[in-house]
């Protein structure tokens, strides 16, 4: 299952790099509503690891976390990397650089849980 979520969102990450205006959404779970929609609204650039690119490995890391009332990525967990570990000390820093737009319930902001993404890392040629 995590696989297929895996290959989805490494092309989903892919198809979209390209795009100029990325309004780009994640799905999440809040207490009491269910499944809902964050909206990325700023974000770094995940940095291309030193031996990664001796190496010439691309790769990509799925993490899921919390976006808070504020809308910051918090508590972040690696799902699943490949190539395992090679990716996940620049995914968990990437993970500080975002920013959604916080979401509301009853005119309140709140707190989305179970929030999947993936980092990709494609090497340039």
């Amino acid at each position: 299952m995590i696989s297929r979520i895996f290959s989805a969102c490494v092309l989903a990450a892919l198809l979209s790099v390209g795009s100029a205006s990325w309004a780009e959404t994640f799905s999440g779970q809040v207490a009491g509503v269910g499944e809902v929609d964050v909206e990325l609204i700023v974000r770094g650039t995940p940095k291309f690891p030193r031996r990664a690119k001796s190496y010439g490995v691309s790769g990509a890391v799925v993490v899921r976390f919390s976006v808070d009332a504020e809308g910051n990525a918090i508590s972040p967990v690696i799902v699943e990397s490949k190539p395992r570990r090679m990716f996940d000390r620049s995914a968990m820093r990437y993970m500080e650089t975002l920013k959604f737009k916080p979401v509301e319930v009853d005119g309140k902001a709140t707190e989305v849980k179970d929030v999947l993404m993936t980092v990709a890392y494609v090497l340039e040629g």
